[in-house]
């Protein structure tokens, strides 16, 4: 009698302790913008800079430290082009801060995707945490190609003696 006694006494704080522990998927901090400002035309191999604002709250006690970072990464190439961090600090109940970014654009005249991966990390305690979110950016390098217009002295000739031709008759008619 005294076993399950023990026995159901356990299994009870073990289903309290599991109720009222924090979940693994609920959300530390919460994000109310992100926003990224950046050229959205720029020559080939140049350097650009890419400023990304995090603004949100968090659950802080004040006693772990929280980050913000943002890759930036080239959608055609599917490769990290830059990365940087920057504090948010010990109270991160409310904050705002910037991140600047530098990359170099493709050395072609292209179209460049780009997409902002931020990232918002607690330090401290048992596991960092982290919160992503991704915006999308594209950059126009160098120039856009402008379609060539082939002048046909033959098809030029050719609509232009339909166009008379047409005229005469209506004029025939009228």
């Amino acid at each position: 009698m005294h076993f399950k006694l023990i026995i159901s006494a356990s299994l009870l704080i073990g289903i309290i302790l599991i109720l009222t522990a924090p979940s693994a998927s609920s959300s530390l901090c919460q994000l109310s913008s992100v926003t990224s400002a950046y050229p959205h035309e720029a020559q080939p191999n140049q350097r650009i800079q890419v400023s990304t604002t995090v603004a949100g709250t968090c659950a802080s006690d004040g006693e772990d430290y929280f980050s913000a970072r943002a890759d930036l990464v080239d959608k055609l190439a599917n490769v990290t082009v830059s990365s940087n961090s920057t504090p948010i600090g010990y109270n991160a109940k409310n904050f705002s801060v910037i991140i600047e970014n530098v990359a170099v654009t493709p050395s072609l005249n292209v179209t460049w995707p780009l997409e902002v991966y931020v990232y918002v990390t607690e330090s401290g305690g048992v596991n960092g945490r982290y919160l992503l979110t991704v915006n999308n950016a594209t950059v126009q390098v160098g120039t856009l190609p402008v379609p060539e217009f082939h002048f046909n002295s033959s098809l030029a000739i050719i609509v232009l003696a339909i166009t008379i031709g047409m005229l005469r008759r209506k004029s025939k008619c009228n």
